[in-house]
Order: C-alpha cells, then structure tokens, then sequence
C-alpha cells in the first residue's frame, strides 16, 4: 500500500499506478512522450530538466540553466521554490543531495505532488509572486527609510489579498456570457424542436381512431414492465436471503449434533473438552475467513478514497461545465430516439420487446447516476470541512510545537505503549478462549438447570403447591432490591452535597489565579510569536549559508580522498618495485655465482660444486627412491593375498584355542566337585 506524510496526505513512496498518473500528466500537459519504461529510464540531468520545465510552466519568472548554474545555485533556488509551493519535504542536506542527484525515492514524490496538484499550485505561484515577506537584513532594519518601505509593502500584500478574494467570489458566482448564448440558443432551438414534434404528433393522432385506448393499454403496459422488474430484483434477494438462511440452518445442525455428541453420558469431561476446543478452532477457521475477505473489502474502498482525495478538487466553473455538456448529450439521445421512432414502422419493428428493456436499464443508470451525484456531493462537503479542520489546526499549531526531545519521547511512549498493546492483546486471545469455555459450560449447566426446574414443577404439581417457588423467590428478590436501592438513595444524597460544596469552594480559591495566568499567557504567547518571527529569520540566513558551507566541505573531503587514494596507491607501487628489485637483485647474485662455480673460481660446499651438480643428486636420489618403492610395491602386491590368507588361518587356529582352554578349564572343575563329594561322612 502507499504511505502518506504530513497534513496534506502527500505520498512519499510512489506505486506503479502513481507513476502512471505523472506520465499521462506530463504526456497530455506538457506534450512530451514517455511510457513507463522510458520515463524510469531516465538520468540524472534529464529528471532535473524535467523539473525545470515544469516549474518555468507553474511560474514564467523561473531562470535556471541546469547546464550552466553551479549545484550550489541550482539546489538553493529548487528548495526555496519548493518551500513557496508548500511541498512538506524534510530539506535537510542528505535530502537536498538526493533531490541534486535525482534519486527516485525523493524525485518521484515531488513531480508527483507537482502534476497532481497543478492548478492549485499555479494559482501559489502566481500569488507568491505578490505575497512572499520580503527578507530584510537585521543591521537594515533600524533604518526608518527600509522599515517605511517594508510596512507599505505588507499594507499593499494585505489589499492584494482582499482584492483577489473578491475576485474569486465574482468569477465563481458569475456565468461565462458566451456560455449563456450558447445555453440561449440550444433552448431556442430544442424549443422548435419540441413544437415541431407536437404539431407532427397532432396531425398524426387526429387521423387515428381509439387512439386514447391504445395510450392507456401502452401506459399498463410499461407499468407491468417495471412491476416485473421490480418483482425480479426481490426475488433474486430472497433466493439469496434463501441461500443465507440454507447455511445458517446447516451450521446450526452442525453445532446441534457437536452438542448431542458432546452432551452423550459415554462421554467423558476430557473427550467434552477437546470437542469444544474443536469447535472453537473451527469458529476461529471461519471469523479469520470472513475478516480476511471484508479486510480486503475496506482496503480496496480506502484505496480508491485516497486516490480520489490525491486528485485536485474540482472548481465550480468545470462543474458547470460538466453538467452543460451531460445536459447537450441528453438532447442529442433524445433527439436521436425521436429520430429512430419516427423512421421506425411499428408493424415492422420486431425488437419492442428489447427496447423497452434497455429503456428500463436506461432508467436504472440514470437513478445510478443521481447517486453518485450525491456521493460525490456528500464527499465535497466532507473535503470541505476537512480542508477548514486542517487550517485551523495549522493556525492553532503555533503555541503546540514540540522540539526533537519531546518527539523523541512521544516516540519511545508510543513504542511501550505498543508493547502493552500487543501484550493485552495476547491476554484479551485467552480470555477470548477461556470465555468459550465458560460460555459452553454456562450453556451445559443452563440445561441442567431447566431439567431440574422440571423435575421441581412436576413436585410441586404431585404435591399440590403450583408456583411455590416462583413466589418465594420473587419475594425474596423484592426484598434485596428495597434495601439496596434505600442504601443507594442515602449515599448517593450525600456524595452529590459533598461534591458541589467541594467544587464551588475550588472555584472560588482557583477564579484569581486562573486570571492571572490567563494575563500572563497572553504576553507569553506575543512574546512567543516575536521570537518565532525572529527564529524563523534567523534560521532561514543560517540554513542558507551552511548550505553553501557544506558543499565546500563536501567538495574539499572528496578533493583530499581523491588525493589520499592517490598517495595509497604511489605508495604500493614503491613497496612493490622495492621488493621485485630486491628478488632481482637475488636472482642476478644466484646466477652470477653459478657462472664463478662454472669457471670454477668458486664452490658452493665441500660435496658440490655449483648449484647445478646439487640439484642433479638430488634428482638422482629421488629418482632411486621411485625405483626402490615401485619394487616394494611389487612385492606388496604378490605377498597380499598369501599374507591375508595367512592371517585367517591364525585367527581360526586362535579361536580353536580358546575353545580348547574353555573345555579342559570346565573339565577340571568337575573333578574337584567328585573328589569332594567323596570324602563326606553321613551320620544316620
């Protein structure tokens, strides 16, 4: 979905559908070209060209030369541009090199806001011109010559003020006079129109006998029509009314034969239990299902209000124009269908039937048509009231602004509130749950409830004591009442004496603090508005000149990165030509020793030479070694499977063994048991 800023809901993140606004804008208004893809494709000087050129369109005053003008110049003038056109952007430094660079992010929003509102911003732009305060230096402002010249100035913004709102009050009161001859004209001529066709329609019926009877069956006749029609509609609504009360009646069996289940003496409270969690679930499934699909309802209404509040309002000079063109159009059919019916031959004409059809459709547009009217009556008021809220709001902002630590701290309580939020939320999900099933419980104990009621009914009737309970009850529950409400009456009399003596006193200790408070507000708030005035001043000359601070800087870090680069690189160049001429220089030792063990001036050690005759031992000595493994190699290979053999037979031979050891070990033991059980003595 997109996001909104600010009081004027401007869009700061742009969909496909907004890009295609500022396209069809900039094709039709601006007799450019684009499509979607060409206008994304876009860089950076072409999307400032185009702003450019739009802004020479709103105000023929504009001058800058995106080719010409340093970034200095070309940001400046943008932003303040911006500012007069009341554009909510946040024209900091980060979001004036955005704009500087064209990033879409910020780009995008701005040639929206620009496109959409264009004539409202044309008439700023014309008005700006007259009624922008005039910046006045503080070390001019003691001059009486400057100050004179400055407060005519703001007398004249004042009368140009009032003279352009009476303007507009008779331009939107007022008629357009060649509109009005042309309004004149056409009903002179449907008026002709009208007497030709009544004087034709004259002589026509005058030659026609009973022509009255065919009028009134004709006129029974569209009347049955409607009536038909009439009667279709409702009956479509009672079909779905039908199917409505179908599935109503099929979940209600549904939940009559759960309960039966549920309520059977087989069943035990666990087996209750999970088929009421079963059916909790279930009525969760469906409330999600239903929620989802209503959610989605209202998001696609709420969407088409916004683009219906993101488009201009409509003046009441192109209302008036709308509805004279929708009334000429209406002549135009009519005059057509005359047209039609008088060249038409009624014993020929086969399609009375579809005819009379369309002209019941037509009629149901037209009551369509009346309601949207409405609607959009309805909405325009509501604009308005919103539009006067929202000025009264920005008049009464003053006093209320809050700095960045009290936001801050607006931030953080909505973030803990948020918390308690979402915890209560969780909370409110168990209780929701538990509640379920205590409900189904309250249900199962209300039935059990009415059976013994029964059970006691048919008592008192075998007894013959018929509404005994009842009134013992009602008597009782009388009696609770009259002393409850007695008990009520009493406090209440007395809370209601202690609490008016308790506010007439604080309002006679507080009435002169109040209006000393009120005094003192009132200066504070004068004293308020000067220094706003005089902060206001002071931070337009500061923004300015650390704007301009800030792109030196800017461009003097990039010069002194650029140069330190620079030095990195020059220095890795050096470190690494210092050390490939040391390795060469090592290389050119090793061979110009090699050459003196050639010439042999020189020896590498007592066992070699040069370093030639070492490396050669050394590969022969490898070459041995390859030799002496490949044979045992070989050998390995033949020995293998006699060795593994080998190892079997060992292995069997060490099981047989252990098998002997165990049987002579067993052995033995049974010859000591005989032997003892010889030398026992048994007396009788």
């Amino acid at each position: 979905m997109a996001s909104y800023s600010g009081e004027q809901q401007v869009k700061t993140v742009i969909n496909t559908d907004d890009i295609k606004d500022i396209v069809a804008i900039l094709n039709n208004k601006f007799n450019e070209n684009y499509s979607l893809v060409s206008f994304d494709e876009q860089n950076q000087f072409e999307f400032l060209e185009l702003l450019n050129k739009i802004f020479t369109h709103l105000d023929s005053r504009w001058t800058i030369d995106i080719k010409v003008d340093n970034q200095e110049t070309i940001i400046y003038k943008i932003t303040e541009y911006l500012r007069i056109l009341n554009y909510p952007g946040q024209f900091d430094d980060k979001w004036s090199q955005s704009v500087l660079v064209a990033d879409k992010k910020v780009i995008y929003p701005i040639f929206h806001y620009l496109l959409t509102r264009y004539p409202e911003l044309e008439k700023r732009a014309y008005l700006a011109k007259y009624l922008v305060p005039v910046f006045v230096a503080d070390e001019f402002q003691m001059d009486n010559d400057i100050k004179t010249c400055a407060d005519q100035i703001k007398d004249l913004q004042a009368q140009f003020q009032v003279h352009h709102q009476s303007l507009e009050q008779v331009q939107s009161q007022s008629m357009n006079p060649e509109e009005l001859k042309k309004d004149i004209t056409q009903f002179e001529q449907e008026r002709e129109q009208l007497l030709n066709k009544i004087s034709n329609f004259k002589s026509k019926v005058s030659s026609k006998p009973n022509f009255n009877e065919l009028l009134e069956v004709t006129n029974m006749l569209r009347r049955e029509q409607e009536e038909e029609a009439r009667l279709q509609d409702k009956l479509r609504q009672q079909r779905m009314q039908l199917d409505q009360t179908d599935q109503m009646l099929l979940q209600a069996q549904q939940r009559l034969i759960d309960a039966q289940k549920s309520l059977a003496p087989d069943n035990s409270p666990e087996q209750m239990l999970m088929a009421l969690r079963n059916e909790v679930k279930r009525n969760r499934e469906i409330s999600k299902d239903r929620l989802g699909f209503d959610l989605k309802e209202r998001r696609k209404k709420l969407e088409q209000i916004e683009r219906l509040l993101a488009e201009p309002p409509i003046t009441l000079n192109e209302l008036n124009n709308l509805e004279n063109t929708l009334m000429a159009l209406r002549r135009a059919v009519n005059q057509m269908e005359d047209k039609l019916k008088r060249e038409a031959k009624p014993e020929d004409d086969k399609l009375t039937i579809y005819k009379q059809q369309a002209q019941l459709v037509a009629k149901k547009k037209e009551r369509a048509v009346e309601d949207i009217k409405k609607v959009e009556e309805e909405q325009q008021l509501i604009e308005k009231e919103v539009f006067k809220k929202e000025e009264q709001i920005a008049k009464e902002r003053g006093p209320n602004y809050k700095s960045k630590g009290e936001f801050k701290e607006y931030a953080n309580q909505l973030k803990d509130k948020k918390f308690q939020y979402q915890k209560l939320k969780d909370e409110l999900k168990t209780l929701q749950a538990e509640r379920a099933t205590l409900e189904r419980t309250e249900q199962i104990l209300r039935k059990q409830k009415n059976e013994l009621l029964k059970q006691q009914q048919e008592l008192e009737k075998t007894h013959g004591i018929v509404g005994y309970s009842k009134k013992k009850e009602g008597l009782e529950k009388l009696s609770e009442e009259n002393q409850q409400m007695n008990l009520k009456k009493g406090q209440t009399l007395e809370e209601i004496s202690k609490i008016v003596n308790e506010i007439q006193a604080q309002i006679q200790l507080k009435r002169p603090l109040i209006q000393e408070q009120l005094a003192e507000i009132k200066t504070i708030r004068q004293q308020y508005s000067d220094l706003e005035q005089v902060h206001k001043q002071k931070k337009q000359e500061f923004d300015r000149i650390m704007l301009g601070v800030e792109s030196d800087q800017s461009t003097l870090v990039n010069e002194v990165k650029k140069y330190r680069d620079e030095v990195y690189g020059l220095d890795r160049k050096i470190k690494l030509n210092k050390y490939n001429s040391e390795i060469l220089e090592i290389k050119i030792q090793r061979l110009n020793d090699e050459a003196e063990y050639g010439k042999g001036g020189k020896q590498l050690s007592s066992q070699f030479k040069s370093n030639a005759e070492m490396l050669q031992q050394r590969i022969l000595k490898l070459e041995e070694n390859i030799k002496n493994l490949k044979q045992q190699r070989e050998v390995v290979k033949e020995n293998y499977e006699p060795s593994l053999r080998q190892m079997n037979y060992f292995s069997d031979l060490k099981k047989i063994l252990n098998v002997k050891l165990q049987q002579l070990s067993n052995d033995q033991g049974q010859k000591q048991q005989m032997k003892a059980g010889a030398n026992r003595l048994v007396i009788g």
